[in-house]
């Protein structure tokens, strides 16, 4: 959805798309939906995800 204002840059209007997240203890869960016999349904999975530094994550990506 891009804005049609001169004055309004139109990147900074790009739709942002999400996905749930929550987490316990130490876990992120990811949110699914699916639809099964014309009812949505809502699942939550458990993902790999840690936390790490961003000096970290720069080390790792130069390396790789």
């Amino acid at each position: 959805m891009k804005a049609t204002n001169k004055g309004i840059c139109a990147h900074c209007h790009d739709v942002i798309e999400t996905q749930h997240v929550f987490s316990e203890n130490n876990q992120v869960f990811l949110k699914n939906n699916f639809t099964r016999n014309s009812t949505v349904e809502e699942e939550w999975s458990p993902i790999n995800f840690q936390w790490i530094p961003v000096v970290q994550l720069q080390e790792r990506l130069t390396h790789a």
